[in-house]
């Protein structure tokens, strides 16, 4: 085919991507939009960024929103030059999710143009990957960093096979410009995994470089690689040097503690075991690739009816007492080893059997590559359920202890499985090494053997599996855990026959192609059909209509107002039901913000105060949502927080107010919180980070101080008794703070503002002074006698630095790469002439 005749395919390909990316999303041609939890979280802990962003026309890159205040770095911060992410912007110009649907689609297509060079079976690869469950998952509840960073690995992965297939140019600029976007898309989890399959790929690479002696070739690939990854990192630098830097102080980095608040050693090097591993895949739940509810999709499963339990529970319970013991343990339709979940990771059964397939019939390294990278998928994902291999990782791998979520590591199979299965299909229509027979006998081999196991699971399945937790076969009657196996068993049953159909049908397309009945292309299209279906059917059970809610509640996910007609849509409504429970605390938190307009922060003890961000959406929250808070402050919940209103902590943290309810929802003013800057009367040095945090519970902070006796040199003042001397705050932005102070003495000021040591500048009548970490998470500055101005101002070093390393780097990028391309342009243009 001439290079020319691919551009209608291509052009035909994507007005399909797009024709399907608004098919699913329906409720976007209609004016709604999607209502994601983490999105919403996002936009209440964002808030105050988006406001100073309207009235400043600028970014700061300080909040104090959550957590008493953190860098905005993480919270969808914009930065200088970031050209790569206006590339990115551009590239995702449909409304969410339809964008990240398209981006999916188009991305596997490129891959597949460039691997196999046939628009037909690029089109079956997109849709195979594209439509796997598990994105839908994630796009329901908002994870979408996740499926962004996700939707470059197909384009990247082309640029890389582009490099080591000698193809220079176009490998080295694709690889750049799709690890650049991939890495703005700022998962760096999800990159992480990826660059542990690739490092697979490096090996085999490697292995046939020694066997074939083409070390020339493999130098010239490794060496455009790296280059690649060396301007991606640079044309990202204010992104990645900002996060790398609050990345030491935050829950991912090493804690200054050594002891817990029991007392019992702390030895954190990073995030725990426990933690990383909380959300493990079960080794034998990885079969719901393949069977969506093997162990009943999700804890709400929509399709489970437990028709069996209810007369069960009528029969043997016995008390209100009993029920709520039962709806302890109970976990609804789902039986697997995570703590609990939306649905499986279902990449379809039509993929699943063409994978199967593909190890019969693709011969090629890549064969290998894939299947390692599979194979290592599962075993990261399974976590703590394959602890021998994850405990070698946490010890021994570097980085891994910084990410949580373990299951995430099947990002790499939802990549890998759907790229076997197309290659696979590939090869046995166009591999012509396989003999017709050859095909007719291994198709019928593999398609009765994994037929065979589907009919033993429908007939016998409920005898070969528990249907249960193992929490639920301790706590619960054996009477009501019967029923509730009958009930799971018969949504296994279904679902299993529903696979089952699938390969038949796959099966059965591959057969007709090999005895004439159907052209290969034809076959190509219905497995694309088939496959659409299959997947299309599954994800409608997670994210479909009710995910929608109207603009009006998207723009503002945190309403004070509701109407008649949104309340009733609400009781069957799970997406605007969640908006709609909340509107009570919002009229509270509302209500105090017109009424008190000064500098404060708010303790909401209703809505989980460390998960949630409708507090911080209207005022200053001592809580938030977050998954990196800064370290110490993570401390002072851990130590003070987590389980007791501590007035005292409360007070220095200038708690103005507690949200509580009884018979109604109100909120207790705390009149007793130490204000915005207070004066202490003597300070008390601590040793170290175990002295600080422990002293800080004995201690009146009202008059005292805790701080590090490294600046207790520093420190050595006496203030004298003054009580005329004052120090207010008189000017509030979140990244410029202006205090006005009064004394006859030098004094020693505490500020209820949070300590971080990068970019923070403090200045005493114009003059630069030192900010002293003070009561372990907050601000001090030595004030002299008389009357001052102090500004603290967030001016962070590390953005005017990563701005001109990202400048430079892209420019020297497009520099190289015109380059390249013109060599390439002469060196073609002399092979042509005589």
């Amino acid at each position: 085919m001439k290079k020319n005749s691919y551009i209608l395919p291509i052009i035909g390909c994507l007005v399909i991507f797009t024709i399907i990316s608004f098919a699913y999303f329906t409720p976007l041609l209609s004016g709604k939009y999607i209502s994601q939890p983490d999105i919403i979280h996002y936009k209440g802990g964002a808030h105050e960024l988006e406001e100073y962003r309207k009235a400043h026309g600028e970014d700061t890159y300080w909040s104090n929103s959550m957590f008493g205040g953190m860098p905005t770095y993480q919270m969808g911060a914009n930065y200088p030059a970031d050209i790569i992410k206006s590339l990115d912007r551009l590239l995702r110009y449909f409304p969410t999710p339809a964008n990240y649907l398209f981006l999916l689609l188009s991305g596997f297509f490129l891959l597949g143009m460039v691997w196999l060079k046939n628009w037909k079976y690029a089109l079956l690869g997109s849709i195979m990957f594209a439509f796997s469950t598990y994105f839908f998952i994630i796009i329901g509840a908002g994870h979408n960093a996740k499926v962004h960073t996700v939707a470059y690995f197909a384009p990247f992965v082309a640029g890389v096979y582009l490099l080591y297939e000698k193809k220079y140019v176009w490998g080295f600029i694709l690889t750049t410009l799709f690890l650049s976007l991939q890495i703005a898309a700022n998962h760096p989890q999800m990159t992480y995994y990826l660059f542990m399959a690739l490092a697979i790929f490096g090996i085999i690479q490697l292995i046939q470089t020694i066997q074939t002696k083409t070390f020339k070739s493999f130098g010239i690939s490794t060496g455009l690689l790296l280059s690649a990854f060396i301007f991606s990192l640079g044309m990202n630098s204010s992104r990645l040097l900002s996060t790398y830097e609050y990345s030491k102080e935050t829950t991912r980095g090493k804690s200054e503690l050594t002891i817990n608040k029991d007392n019992t050693s702390n030895t954190n090097h990073g995030l725990d075991t426990d933690y990383i591993t909380h959300w493990s895949y079960g080794i034998l739940e990885t079969v719901n690739l393949f069977i969506p509810n093997f162990m009943g999709g999700g804890n709400n499963e929509k399709s489970f009816k437990p028709e069996h339990l209810q007369p069960a529970l009528q029969e043997n319970i016995r008390s209100e007492q009993e029920y709520a013991n039962f709806q302890k343990s109970f976990n609804g339709s789902y039986w697997g080893e995570q703590p609990g979940t939306v649905g499986p990771a279902y990449q379809g059964a039509v993929v699943i059997f063409l994978s199967v397939l593909a190890l019969f019939f693709y011969r090629s390294k890549y064969k290998w590559w894939l299947l390692a990278a599979t194979l290592l998928s599962f075993l990261l994902a399974w976590g703590k359920n394959f602890s021998v291999f994850t405990d070698f990782m946490i010890q021994y791998f570097p980085m891994y202890t910084k990410f949580r979520a373990v299951s995430s590591a099947l990002v790499v199979a939802e990549f890998t499985i759907p790229l076997l299965a197309l290659l696979g299909v590939y090869s046995y229509f166009k591999d012509e090494q396989f003999s017709a027979e050859y095909k007719k006998k291994y198709l019928l081999i593999i398609s009765g053997i994994v037929l065979g196991i589907l009919l033993i699971f429908y007939f016998f399945g409920f005898s070969l599996f528990k249907f249960h937790t193992n929490l639920e076969g301790e706590t619960i009657s054996s009477a009501i855990l019967e029923a509730i196996r009958k009930d799971r068993y018969e949504l296994f049953e279904a679902d299993v026959l529903r696979t089952f159909i699938f390969v038949l049908l796959t099966s059965a397309f591959l057969y007709l192609s090999q005895i004439r009945q159907f052209k290969s292309e034809y076959v190509v299209f219905a497995l694309a059909a088939l496959s659409l279906i299959d997947l299309w059917g599954v994800n409608k059970r997670y994210l479909n209509d009710e995910n929608f809610v109207d603009k009006q509640l998207y723009k503002n996910p945190f309403p004070t107002e509701i109407t008649e007609n949104q309340m009733q849509k609400a009781e069957s409504d799970p997406a605007l039901a969640r908006i709609v429970n909340a509107v009570p605390v919002n009229q509270v938190l509302e209500a105090i913000k017109e009424k008190d307009q000064a500098h404060y922060r708010v303790y909401n003890l209703l809505l989980s105060p460390f998960n949630e961000t409708n507090t911080s959406y209207f005022h200053q929250s001592i809580g938030g949502y977050h998954g990196a808070k800064l370290q110490r402050y993570q401390d002072i919940i851990d130590f003070y927080l987590s389980d007791s209103i501590n007035l005292p902590i409360l007070d220095m943290l200038n708690t103005k107010y507690i949200i509580t309810a009884d018979s109604v929802i109100r909120p207790i003013p705390n009149p007793n919180n130490n204000g915005n800057a207070w004066f202490v009367k003597d300070v008390i040095f601590a040793k170290n980070a175990d002295e600080e945090i422990s002293m800080l519970g004995k201690i009146d902070n009202k008059k005292q101080a805790v701080i590090n006796s490294k600046f207790q040199k520093d420190l050595s003042i006496s203030p004298l008794k003054d009580t005329l001397s004052s120090i207010e705050l008189i000017e509030y932005e979140p990244n410029h703070l202006t205090y006005s102070s009064n004394s006859k003495s030098e004094q020693l000021a505490v500020f209820s503002e949070i300590y971080y040591p990068h970019g923070w500048n403090a200045y005493i009548d114009d003059k630069p002074t030192i900010i002293y970490q003070a009561d372990y998470i907050l601000r001090a500055l030595k004030i002299p006698a008389g009357k001052h101005t102090i500004n603290f101002k967030f001016e962070p070093s590390v953005i005017q630095k990563g701005k001109i390393i990202t400048l430079l780097s892209f420019v020297f990028f497009i520099i190289l790469s015109g380059g390249l391309l013109f060599w390439k342009y002469k060196r073609n243009e002399i092979v042509k002439t005589p």
